[in-house]
Parts: C-alpha cells; sequence; structure tokens
C-alpha cells in the first residue's frame, strides 16, 4: 500500500508499505481524505530532519477492530480525534477534561509508525474515533481542524454585539470567524497580509465587514468603528499579540494560538496598556481535543461552511505533485485535501 512522507525543505515522497496491524485497542482505518495541517507546513519547511509519515487530519471507514474495541464497528464511518482525555484523572472527575493530559495522541502515536492519514490505511486507537453518518469525506477531514477552531472561539468568549478581530486568515481562522458570525457578532474584521489572496476573499463570505491588509495600513491606528474592538482571535505568528493588544477596547479579551519555535515563540507587549485597559490573554491549545460531536452537528446542519475552504484536492497517488503545487502558490492556497476514491475529487 502507499504511504506518503516528507522531509524539510518541503521533499515528499511516496513508498510502498505493508498494511500496518492493528493492537488490540486499536483500528485499521481504509483512509478516504486527509487535510494537509498547518503544522505539516511547517515540518516541512524546516523542523522535519528525517523522512517521516504524516497525516492527522483524515477521515475514513473502519475495516478492521482489536480486540477489546467497543466504540465503532466495521463499517462505521469516523474523524480521528488528534487527541482525547482520561476520563478517570482528578481532572476529568473534577469536570475539567480540558485540563487532563492526553491519554492518546495520535501526533505522538508516530514513533516507528510507516502511516498516518496520507496513505492507503492506517491505524489509530479506537479511543480517538468519532463517528458520523452525512457529512462528505471531506469535510470529515477538516474536523479536526475545527475542533482548533472552536477551542479558540470559546476561549474569546464572543457574545452577542461584540466587534471582533479576526488576525490571521487561514482556516482555522476562517472557521472561527463563522462561529463568531453565528454567534452573534456585531461586526467582524479580518486582518492579514494582502498576499492572502483567496484567503481574504472567503472572509468576506463568510461575513467579514472589512478586511485589513496589515502589510497596507498600520492596524494600531485603524479607524475601527468602535475605536477597537472587544475580542480578537489570533491566529498569526505570536510576535503579533504585542499588535494585537492595540486594537482592544477597555476589557477586551485576546484569544490566541499558534505554534512557534525559536525566537519565533517569544511574544511581548506593553504591560501597562495591558492593565489599564484590563485586557486579558488567553491561550488555546486544543490538547486535549474535543468539541468534535458539536463540530460535526454544525456541519452536518449546514451551519458552519467547510467545503469552501477546500482549495485544492487531489488523488494519493498524486500527493506528491499536489503537495508541491500547494506550497509553491500561496495567494490560491487556503486548504489542501487528499482522497482516496476518484468519486471525491
Amino acid at each position: 500500500m502507499k504511504s506518503t512522507y516528507l522531509k524539510a525543505p518541503f521533499q515528499f515522497e511516496q513508498r510502498d508499505v505493508p498494511v500496518p496491524e492493528v493492537g488490540a485497542d486499536e483500528v485499521l482505518i481504509k483512509v478516504k481524505a486527509c487535510g494537509f495541517c498547518g503544522h505539516e507546513m511547517i515540518q516541512a519547511k524546516y523542523a522535519a530532519t528525517e523522512w517521516t509519515p504524516f497525516g492527522h487530519e483524515f477521515s475514513g471507514i473502519v475495516e478492521k477492530i482489536g480486540e477489546n474495541v467497543q466504540n465503532v464497528q466495521v463499517g462505521d464511518t469516523v474523524v480521528i480525534e488528534t487527541s482525547t482525555f482520561r476520563p478517570y484523572s482528578d481532572a476529568a472527575r473534577n469536570g475539567r477534561v480540558d485540563l487532563d493530559g492526553p491519554a492518546s495522541e495520535i501526533i505522538d502515536y508516530i514513533g516507528g509508525r510507516e502511516t498516518m492519514g496520507f496513505a492507503e490505511y492506517t491505524t489509530a486507537p479506537a479511543a480517538l474515533c468519532v463517528k458520523f453518518t452525512t457529512m462528505s469525506f471531506q469535510e470529515g477531514a477538516l474536523i479536526e481542524p475545527m475542533g482548533v477552531a472552536m477551542d479558540l472561539f470559546k476561549t474569546a468568549d464572543i457574545h452577542l454585539g461584540d466587534d471582533v478581530l479576526v488576525f490571521g486568515l487561514g482556516p482555522i481562522g476562517l472557521m472561527a470567524l463563522q462561529m463568531a458570525k453565528k454567534a452573534g457578532a456585531r461586526k467582524i474584521y479580518a486582518a492579514d497580509l494582502s498576499s492572502a489572496g483567496k484567503r481574504a476573499e472567503l472572509a468576506k463570505k463568510f461575513g467579514a465587514d472589512e478586511i485589513i491588509f496589515t502589510d497596507k495600513v498600520d492596524i494600531k491606528s485603524y479607524p475601527f468603528a468602535r475605536g477597537g474592538v472587544d475580542k480578537v482571535l489570533l491566529t498569526a505568528p505570536p510576535a503579533l499579540i504585542e499588535t494585537a493588544t492595540h486594537t482592544l477596547n477597555l476589557g477586551g479579551v485576546l484569544a490566541f494560538l499558534g505554534i512557534a519555535y525559536g525566537p519565533a515563540a517569544i511574544a511581548s507587549f506593553d504591560s501597562n496598556l495591558v492593565h489599564h485597559k484590563k485586557i486579558q490573554i488567553r491561550a488555546s491549545d486544543a490538547v486535549p481535543a474535543l468539541y468534535f460531536p458539536l463540530c460535526i452537528d454544525l456541519v452536518e446542519s449546514g451551519m458552519i461552511d467547510l467545503k469552501s475552504l477546500i482549495s485544492q484536492k487531489f488523488m494519493l497517488e498524486d500527493a506528491v505533485e499536489g503537495l508541491t503545487h500547494f506550497v509553491q502558490n500561496p495567494a490560491e492556497a487556503c486548504k489542501a485535501v487528499m482522497v482516496t476514491d476518484p468519486d471525491l475529487l
């Protein structure tokens, strides 16, 4: 069977590997669709110094189950959480499953593996499988990043009538923008570089009232309708936390997510500004992964549009060429999804 690997800088290759064996608490999944994640873009750019299988945003059909598995059956259509909580931990028993360390984490599950989601088949802990019914496999491949967006949205605690700035228009920012609109945000501003291209167009489609190109306009002095905004959803580099604090009104909340390495992970801000404006800076980290059933329901009910985010689809056998084109054409890129069935193109 085919399995795709990546290595920095931006190298991709496919290998023929055996279909993986299933452990007692695992399932074998026939992959139907898999998204290419922003964190995998970082791996492909510079972080992956050795060839590694990849793909944690995937959906598929349960092909085989281990002897201890009870929550899914052969033939079920599933999406895969990247992690889950331990139900018997103190944090979980105290009602804070969000503060529990993951019991199973698909990214840490890579060690010694030859397949992940960019393959014909892969295995996963059964505890990470979440069943769905009516949405497409392509949409299923985007439920994992949607769960990340949901965590960011909930961290910001957006209320009816809030003015909201979505800073960073990648797929997660665009999903969170839709959630803010559905939650009753009064006005939504969307900010990114002018090279955002298709992603800026999607922001308008999803309900952004104004687009701010931060390489052309100083967002710190932007004429917001209320002088500033009530909530910021930041999915841009952490260094922009300081810039974002200047856009907030009194009592504003800045919710951010993002993984950086080395000096890029260090953020600073004016503590006097934050103090006197009573600004809250809140970190969102979707580990353990939560809200998958809610996300699936929002997609299946038509409240959140994931299909429009998919800017490129390609077959598994064309993954090397498809991914190379995706990373080389950022202006037209939003989300790349690999599929294993021509009917899903």
